[in-house]
């Protein structure tokens, strides 16, 4: 056992020496536990049953925080408007032009800057814009949000934004929690917060209340441990390709892709971001390959953009693209949009 200790330390030892002479890195799977949201209180979210839109017509302030010890770090600070129908876009939209849709995640929605899709305008090609990202979503919810918008606007065309942790994703629905509604209700255990329209209100001060000394238990803290390792990292597609083999979310997700493929055929566009962990750590991670292999398998079509394999064009610490980054994508889906509609 003892030398299987020391052998132990002297890999980790090899693969930090090995990663910081190859520049090598990796968006820890911790990270998420240290990011606080904060939004100008209120309603923010409208509840389905399988997906969430936001309140229409809102016009709020988003800011991210990330806890470095007793530390707290902006990340990001901007407002946010949704439409008439609760999507992230200061565009209304007109139910009878033909419009074209884009799917997505947080990517899509262009959390970490001011929205992204904004900046092709009302339309594009011809086509009535909407922006169909919401945070965390799946390839599942992208048809259930799908379902529900072409029931009420009149789409023509759909793109399918996504990055490859999307297919491990189940369900998100956020919630209004009474914290966010309003900030006197908050407490240790929200991780995401309401503030009042105040210049004055010391952001800082009023998290601080909540997010420091924080008391972890045991599990949790070997777990956190672990995931700090170099070798959990090195190792972490070959443990999926065991852990996930046959996974239910994911296989729902990849059918959902096949599902909107074989539904639109030739008006559908999909496209993969390369996000900033497989930027950092130089390989595709277990998921990429995953969906390298499926849209190679099934024969769907396939657009890529990597983001000029450029770490600079994301936010420290969180990871979502910045101001930068996402004008990046814009041109990138913007050239495919180009050649295909």
């Amino acid at each position: 056992a003892l030398i299987l200790i020391i052998f132990l330390i002297f890999l980790e030892f090899l693969l930090r020496l090995y990663s910081n002479i190859n520049n090598i890195n990796f968006t820890n799977d911790n990270k998420s536990s240290n990011l606080y949201r904060v939004y100008e209180e209120g309603k923010i979210f409208e509840l389905f049953e399988n997906f969430y839109t936001y309140k229409k017509k809102l016009n709020k302030r988003y800011i991210n925080y990330y806890k470095n010890n007793q530390e707290l770090i902006k990340i990001w600070d901007y407002k946010f408007t949704t439409n008439n129908f609760g999507l992230v876009q200061k565009f209304d939209l007109d139910v009878n032009k033909k419009s074209i849709i884009f799917l997505g995640d947080s990517f899509t929605e262009g959390q970490g800057a001011e929205p992204w899709i904004d900046n092709f305008g009302k339309s594009v090609h011809g086509y009535q814009v909407v922006n169909g990202g919401f945070g965390g979503a799946s390839p599942k919810q992208f048809v259930y949000l799908d379902d529900y918008l072409s029931k009420k606007l009149n789409i023509n065309k759909r793109v399918v934004l996504f990055i490859s942790n999307d297919i491990r994703r189940g369900i998100s629905r956020l919630d209004n929690t009474n914290c966010i509604i309003d900030h006197k209700k908050c407490s240790k255990k929200n991780n995401a917060y309401g503030i009042p329209r105040d210049k004055n209100f010391n952001i800082e001060n009023f998290l601080s209340k909540f997010v420091f000394d924080q008391k972890l238990s045991a599990k949790r803290k070997i777990k956190f441990i672990l995931r700090d390792l170099y070798i959990y990292q090195f190792l972490r597609t070959s443990i999926n390709n065991v852990r996930l083999k046959n996974d239910k979310t994911i296989n729902k997700n990849l059918e959902a892709i096949s599902y909107l493929n074989n539904k639109y055929k030739n008006h559908i566009i999909f496209i993969k971001i390369k996000d900033a962990n497989d930027i950092m750590f130089k390989k595709n991670s277990f998921e990429s390959k995953l969906i390298e292999n499926y849209f190679k398998i099934n024969k769907i079509k396939k657009f890529n953009c990597d983001m000029n394999n450029d770490i600079s064009l994301f936010h420290n610490h969180d990871f979502h693209p910045n101001k930068k980054g996402y004008s990046v994508l814009r041109s990138c889906v913007k050239k495919i949009l180009d050649k295909e509609l």
